[in-house]
């Protein structure tokens, strides 16, 4: 089932959003049905980790970071926790967008300050349909 998104008012900028991910065919899947479902309302910028998204915390302004949670080298709580340490950038909402379920990730991530999580289950649609109004609803 897809829900409608509300748009953006008339005029307003769009949202920018960092995705981390070291599968590049899921940064391409989630880029292509994210613009699809809230259309020029996100700007996506995609990295294959979390090193270089803190490369790129540096050096751009984003407005959410939707982050994978299975990644090598540094995990999705582990970024977590190194965005949330950093006083330039641990204001900026975190989504937790992952096929990991556990309860206890779940838990560990809100608690360690992730605005939101999103499960990575069922189609692509679905998924990137669930992660734009999780999205949305961190500026409504």
């Amino acid at each position: 089932m897809t829900i409608e998104l509300r748009p953006k008012p008339e005029g307003s900028d769009p949202i920018w959003i960092l995705h981390v991910d070291d599968e590049p065919a899921h940064l391409e899947i989630t880029r292509i049905y994210l613009k699809r479902e809230a259309k020029d309302d996100f700007e996506i910028v995609s990295v294959p980790s979390a090193r270089k998204a803190l490369e790129k915390l540096e050096t751009d302004d984003f407005d959410v970071i939707v982050s994978d949670y299975k990644m090598p080298k540094m995990n999705g709580l582990e970024f977590l926790c190194a965005v949330k340490k950093s006083e330039k950038y641990a204001n900026i909402p975190f989504v937790l967008f992952t096929s990991m379920s556990e309860p206890e990730v779940v838990d560990e991530a809100l608690n360690k300050g992730a605005e939101r999580y999103v499960a990575k289950s069922g189609s692509p649609a679905t998924q990137c349909n669930q992660l734009a109004l999780a999205i949305r609803g961190l500026f409504t």
